[in-house]
């Protein structure tokens, strides 16, 4: 008997997932803003999940190549903390922003993974946020949620 590794059983989650929420652009809430505003706030949403359903399947035919491997207890911390970590700055969001969350959640990310050296991490946290920031806000003219604490971000 085959055992599925653990890349196709990740990747087929994820492709169920972004299908659903592929699925759910198209309902009814969503319609009345395409119709107002030319493209509409799910435009850009739907090219990313086509293309992460994509890749989610290239995963999975990837991963029929390799065998079954049962988890260790480090490695179920790092999901487990991954997930957790993904659901506070989700949160975190709509709470204190995207910018001032998406730095603390640049920052914290390599460190639960281990990644340890400080100066790539303050470079990374200190670039990718402000870039994502500024090509969604400015050049995208994508609102992003703002803080509460400051107005202009």
């Amino acid at each position: 008997m085959t055992r599925v590794s653990w890349a196709t059983i990740i990747g087929g989650m994820v492709f169920l997932l972004t299908g659903f929420l592929f699925y759910h652009t198209f309902d009814e809430a969503y319609q009345l803003s395409i119709l107002t505003a030319g493209k509409g706030p799910v435009f850009f949403p739907r090219f990313l999940l086509v293309l992460m359903f994509v890749l989610s399947a290239g995963v999975m035919w990837e991963g029929r190549k390799e065998k079954f491997a049962p988890a260790t207890m480090r490695q179920s911390f790092f999901v487990l903390g991954t997930l957790g970590l993904t659901g506070v700055y989700i949160y975190s969001i709509t709470a204190a922003g995207f910018l001032l969350s998406t730095i603390v959640f640049v920052f914290s990310l390599p460190w639960l993974l281990n990644y340890r050296n400080l100066v790539v991490i303050s470079v990374m946290t200190a670039v990718y946020p402000v870039t994502a920031w500024y090509v969604f806000e400015k050049l995208f003219m994508i609102i992003l949620p703002s803080s509460p604490w400051f107005d202009a971000f």
